[in-house]
């Protein structure tokens, strides 16, 4: 072999060997940074994934609180047939009994009050006198009285209804008590206060309608007393004007007549 082709062949096997080493020594490095990059990325997704479990922690918390304060106060939407709501509302809407006292007198009624006996109480008034006689009587005069009945009659009536349903009012407020002492959630207690506040002001809404409807007969009476007295002093009044009328005219006719010869015992003949 000639010496420049073994020559040749030393430094390519050189070259060769170089250029191998370098390469090897360049994968490393590579290698070397891929790693520390998905260290660096691994680290960024561990974070990532921690901060996520504390936000899952934080609302597992949040549900959990939002758990114990419904089961502690109750969703009052979900309350919807609470213990006397319905007969409190019912009671709310009922038509009055009560009559107005302007009612009672614009009904008032002479006819009817001369025949009125209180269911037996009293004794109608008839047309006859004692004795037989036949009375026509004056039935416009009467018509005061037939308004103090109307009113008597009305304050019965609003009593009567007021005493059923301030006996139905209280059976309920009892009821409400006992479901409030059993209740389980702030909510419905709420509103069950709500139901029996609601309870105690019809209560005292319908003792106010028995004191109206006392009042309107107290009033019919006073009424009437005072009717009464001004009808006696205009009769008194008229009495005296009458007498003094019947004085003056009697004086009249016991004063002489001087130019009269009837007067003096004259008569036409002498």
């Amino acid at each position: 072999m000639k010496k420049p082709t073994l020559i040749t062949l030393i430094a390519f096997a050189c070259a060769l060997h170089s250029a191998r080493a370098q390469l090897i020594v360049e994968d490393v490095v590579h290698i070397a940074q891929d790693a520390m990059n998905q260290v660096v990325d691994l680290a960024k997704y561990a974070e990532m994934v921690s901060n996520q479990v504390k936000q899952i922690t934080t609302m597992t918390q949040e549900l959990q609180q939002t758990v114990a304060y419904v089961k502690a106060f109750g969703d009052p939407s979900k309350l919807l047939n609470i213990t006397g709501a319905n007969e409190l509302s019912s009671g709310l809407r009922q038509s009055d009994v009560a009559q107005s006292l302007g009612a009672l007198r614009q009904s008032a009624s002479g006819i009817t009050s001369l025949q009125n006996n209180a269911s037996g109480l009293y004794q109608p008034i008839t047309n006859n006198s004692l004795s037989g006689t036949q009375v026509s009587r004056a039935t416009d005069i009467y018509k005061p009285f037939g308004a103090l009945e109307n009113a008597s009659s009305n304050y019965t009536a609003v009593y009567d209804d007021a005493m059923q349903r301030r006996k139905a009012l209280k059976s309920q407020m009892a009821q409400t008590i006992v479901q409030l002492q059993s209740a389980t959630t702030d909510a419905e207690t709420q509103k069950l206060q709500a139901v029996l506040t609601g309870q105690s002001a019809q209560l005292q809404a319908i003792d106010h309608e028995i004191a109206a409807a006392a009042s309107q007969t107290a009033v019919q009476d006073i009424t009437n007393r005072n009717d009464g007295q001004k009808q006696q002093k205009a009769q008194n009044e008229e009495i005296a004007a009458d007498r003094h009328d019947a004085f003056t005219k009697f004086g009249t006719m016991m004063v002489p007549d001087v130019n009269s010869d009837l007067r003096f015992g004259k008569g036409n003949g002498q």
